[in-house]
């Protein structure tokens, strides 16, 4: 009889510590879950996500990471978004310094600059693309229309130190 007892306890506290490993290796999948929308810039799908894990499991260290991450991702995208209204805004009244301020400094940057200030854009409807995200940079497209001409420029940003730069903002062809 006893043996019978401790037959059934051993192969109970298995039970227990089998559904602990399936217990961590969801904790797992859902924080790869967490990396892959953090890294597309998916912030309502993270933030969803952390909703549901934090309802399901509680405060766990992910949550709490991914939290202050999400906080300063948004903060960076909001960042971008004002940056690209208000290089459109002043490209509309002819203006390029936010543009300098913000353009990294290299030979093809500072030429693209030169060409830029000669050009009137008061003459131009200026138009944005949907900004596409990589892990620390963007990208995404200025159109300028004439009415009869369109020229199509590609810009990319880049991330760093809490500040964009726009790293590349050329014509494209």
């Amino acid at each position: 009889m006893l043996k019978r007892i401790l037959i059934i306890i051993i192969v109970l506290n298995l039970g227990t510590a089998c559904s602990r490993v399936s217990k961590k290796e969801e904790i797992e999948l859902e924080k790869s879950k967490f990396y892959n929308s953090y890294n597309r810039w998916e912030l309502d799908d993270l933030a969803n996500e952390l909703e549901e894990h934090k309802r399901v499991y509680g405060y766990t260290p992910e949550v709490i990471k991914f939290r202050f991450l999400l906080n300063e991702r948004t903060e960076a995208k909001e960042k971008l978004e004002e940056l690209i209204k208000k290089v459109k805004r002043e490209l509309v009244d002819n203006e390029l310094t936010t543009l300098k301020k913000h353009m990294s400094k290299n030979l093809r940057n500072t030429a693209t600059l030169d060409k830029l200030a000669d050009v009137d854009f008061t003459k131009y409807r200026v138009f944005v693309s949907k900004t596409s995200f990589g892990d620390r940079e963007a990208k995404n497209i200025v159109a300028l229309n004439t009415g009869e001409e369109t020229f199509y420029f590609n810009v990319e940003f880049k991330y760093e130190n809490h500040v964009w730069e726009v790293v590349e903002f050329q014509e494209r062809r």
